[in-house]
């Protein structure tokens, strides 16, 4: 099951953090998708560090306040070619004790490709590009983007309305969507319109890039298999101030 809470802060003080909480039932912890903005990718990357809890963020279970970061485990992330190490720091939380993994919004749950790597075949399918092109241009094994593209197209639909609704809160009108669309095609629109929408209302300084965005908005349901448990449950994002 996945859970969060829609809220939006305004006010004063540093651009706000998405994160998202991701829970399974009998997990021993959860899960919070932290926005990383595309300027600290690279730094994050090099320092084979994931990024600490976002001020605000709030235990799932309890609402009680995460204190602290400390490393919990070590994980893949492939770049197309390029494949690196990222170490995800867990949080506690003061109210029940429970331990929450701090993922960056540019890593997708359970995918060990990142998040702009599969938002670009997304975007190139939905322009009608074909899995063979899409995996040779991104040297990726061809069964690999097919099955992105295959679990995408199958959960376009409600992802896309979860994106639009976000939109609709952020302030942003939606769109009648021609008729006959291909469904990634709608998916990538509703994620250009909520990313604008955020950009409208926040600010773009504490965003993360568009994909990243998804993730942080949908989380495992993005490819997930019909059959899973996480298929038919989308979390919605959390925007927290920072300060």
């Amino acid at each position: 099951m996945l859970t969060a809470v829609t809220t939006a802060e305004e006010g004063e003080g540093p651009p706000p953090h998405l994160w998202l909480d991701q829970r399974g039932a009998g997990w021993l912890s959860s899960v919070l998708i932290v926005g990383v903005v595309a300027g600290e990718v690279e730094g994050m990357l090099a320092a084979r560090v994931g990024p600490r809890p976002p001020a605000g963020a709030r235990c799932p279970d309890c609402d009680g306040e995460l204190r602290g970061c400390w490393a919990g485990y070590e994980r893949w992330v492939r770049f197309s070619k390029r494949v690196e190490r990222l170490r995800i720091g867990r949080s506690l939380c003061r109210g029940c004790g429970k331990t929450h993994a701090l993922l960056p919004s540019f890593v997708v749950p359970r995918r060990l490709d990142a998040a702009p790597v599969i938002g670009a075949a997304l975007e190139l399918a939905a322009a009608g590009r074909g899995h063979r092109p899409l995996a040779a241009r991104l040297s990726l094994p061809a069964t690999t983007v097919r099955g992105w593209l295959r679990r995408a197209r199958a959960q376009a639909a409600l992802l896309a309305s979860r994106l639009w609704r976000l939109a609709q809160e952020l302030g942003a009108l939606a769109p009648r969507a021609p008729p006959h669309d291909r469904p990634l095609a709608v998916l990538v629109r509703a994620v250009e319109a909520a990313h604008a929408a955020a950009a409208r209302r926040l600010g773009e300084a504490g965003l993360p890039d568009r994909w990243g965005l998804l993730v942080a908005v949908v989380g495992e349901a993005l490819l997930s298999h019909r059959s899973s448990p996480w298929a038919g449950a989308l979390p919605a994002a959390r925007i927290a101030s920072d300060g």
